[in-house]
């Protein structure tokens, strides 16, 4: 199943997803703080339903959102529309890959680990040049991913968790979001298997459906080498959304790189 359609068979439950993790409440705002600072074009990769496009518009920032799923940009326009916010989002279907923006960015964000999506070092490495060529120079990509801990992974694999548990707006059942990952070390992949069970009034489930989402993972010196490697200069590395210095224990890796300002005095020259 592509990356579309796994997101699209997703769109459903994502808003409840991003609720439950706990990263969502620190990132928001970090992330409207830095799209309200960027006097230019920001554009959002992987913008889903809009969580975080939607907030910096209501504080007055337009905001280009680009995401692989038309179900996904859907909801993101709904919400929008809901807000009173949807002319200050231009939303674009397309891959991390392959989007073009009406204008050199002076910001580009990948939020909430999404550039896992990428599943392969060359998707990640394709992903890099393309952003690459989509910004001003002097322009910056912000992006978070987290740290990945083999030996607490190995310890959870294959157990089911209770994500959430709430009531389906379309049915109005009582509704469970379950979870469960499976590993592969060798590939830096993870497989997510999610299923929502609905019950009935006297605690039946009268129906289940599973979602599954292809995810992976960076080393920190990984992703330092892609950015090099991809032409980008590195600003700074946080280990969480407070801005603190990354360090061993820290829960995130957030990179601040940018396409160098040698570019537009090479060029005036």
């Amino acid at each position: 199943m592509s990356l579309t359609a796994e997101y699209d068979a997703f769109a459903d439950v994502y808003e409840i997803w991003t609720a439950t993790a706990p990263v969502t409440a620190r990132n928001l705002p970090f992330y409207v703080d830095a799209y309200r600072e960027t006097p230019g074009l920001v554009a959002e990769l992987g913008v889903g339903d809009g969580r975080i496009a939607i907030e910096a518009a209501k504080a007055g920032k337009p905001v280009t959102g680009v995401d692989a799923s038309s179900q996904m940009l859907q909801r993101c326009r709904a919400r929008a529309q809901a807000a009173g916010v949807l002319d200050q989002l231009t939303l674009i279907h397309a891959d991390f890959r392959d989007f073009n923006l009406p204008q050199p960015a002076e910001l580009i964000s990948i939020p909430f680990h999404s550039i896992g999506h990428l599943v392969t070092i060359d998707d990640k490495r394709g992903g890099l040049r393309h952003i690459y060529g989509q910004l001003a120079t002097g322009g910056r990509l912000i992006f978070d991913h987290f740290v990945f801990d083999l030996e607490a992974a190995r310890s959870r694999y294959g157990v089911a968790n209770l994500r959430a548990e709430y009531t389906n707006p379309e049915t109005g059942r009582d509704t469970l979001l379950w979870v469960t990952s499976r590993y592969e070390s060798e590939t830096q992949r993870i497989r997510i298997i999610t299923w929502t069970d609905e019950i009935d009034g006297v605690g039946v489930m009268v129906r289940r459906q599973y979602r599954r989402l292809t995810f992976s993972w960076l080393e920190p010196a990984q992703t330092r080498a892609l950015l090099e490697e991809t032409g980008f200069e590195i600003d700074a590395l946080y280990g969480d959304f407070d801005h603190s210095p990354f360090s061993d224990d820290s829960p995130e890796q957030i990179w601040v790189a940018r396409r160098p300002l040698e570019e537009r005095r090479s060029t005036s020259s």
